[in-house]
């Protein structure tokens, strides 16, 4: 089963939600979602701390899981971590929390200009950061609606983010993947594969490179063809990727559709809002 209109109208109409007004943060979507930058104390990280607030990243993505209704709250934090790279969700207190420590990791990582695949420095820092705020969003989504989950949590929510960024509009779904593409790529470079490594609840940065390739792959192959040609996804794993993104699409559907408040709808206007979002 291919996604219809709900999913694309689920993410284009919830990045046209206005975002909360306040300086620090606040509430918006009737009290369902809110947001809190706490100011860093270390100067280097004050340019995120303005970016993102500036950008409104936080109401953003606070405006597409404030489509869904929810038994309570959510709030989204940024803030300090004592030097811990990390973004969470915590079920005791309903909060998605990303670490400025991360941001800045992610910051560094990137190219200068461009890398030699041709991913941009706006797209590797963009796109990361967006799919972390979706990832840990999956997670609030699945304690908060009761989602019941086949295999590892950490994997339905790569799935659940990944299909909410391919139906963004085709510019702004290719720069997310690729910059996603990127950090994924980048953290496999210095990630020891020993047994600890295959203990843990997520998966190897390489093997969820190639689940993000191949769900994009599935979901439009004239789009993502260049995944394909130039073979950043076997050919073996590409026959199977549209089976692949049917999957989740039709979990998506039937998990988390009925949880939707209105029924959205998709315009060329809420695109351009995505994009001035993180430009």
């Amino acid at each position: 089963m291919r996604a219809g209109a709900w999913s694309v109208g689920f993410v284009l109409a919830a990045i046209a939600l206005p975002p909360c007004a306040g300086a620090k943060g606040g509430s918006h979507d009737g009290g369902r979602t809110r947001v809190i930058y706490e100011a860093p104390k270390k100067t280097s990280y004050r340019e995120i701390y303005d970016a993102m607030r500036e950008r409104r990243v936080l109401e953003r993505v606070g405006g597409i899981i404030g489509l869904v209704r929810l038994p309570t709250r959510l709030t989204y934090r940024l803030k300090e971590c004592a030097g811990e790279l990390n973004a969470w969700y915590a079920p005791e207190t309903h909060s998605v929390t990303v670490c400025y420590e991360l941001i800045d990791s992610i910051v560094k990582a990137a190219p200068r200009t461009r890398s030699p695949a041709g991913v941009t420095r706006q797209e590797a820092i963009r796109g990361p950061v967006f799919q972390i705020l979706l990832h840990e969003s999956s997670h609030a989504l699945f304690d908060l609606l009761g989602v019941p989950i086949l295999g590892r949590e950490e994997d339905a929510a790569d799935q659940v983010a990944a299909l909410i960024l391919l139906h963004l509009s085709p510019a702004d779904a290719r720069m997310v993947v690729s910059g996603s593409a990127y950090f994924f790529a980048t953290q496999a470079k210095d990630e020891p594969v020993d047994q600890g490594a295959f203990s843990d609840v997520h998966g190897l940065s390489w093997q969820r490179f190639y689940n993000l390739a191949c769900l994009a792959y599935g979901s439009d192959k004239r789009r993502f063809r260049d995944l394909l040609v130039k073979d950043y996804l076997p050919k073996e794993r590409a026959e199977g990727c549209e089976e692949e993104y049917g999957q989740v699409a039709f979990a998506f559907a039937k998990l988390i559709v009925p949880h939707l408040r209105v029924r959205p709808k998709a315009g060329e206007r809420l695109r351009r809002l995505f994009r001035s979002a993180f430009r």
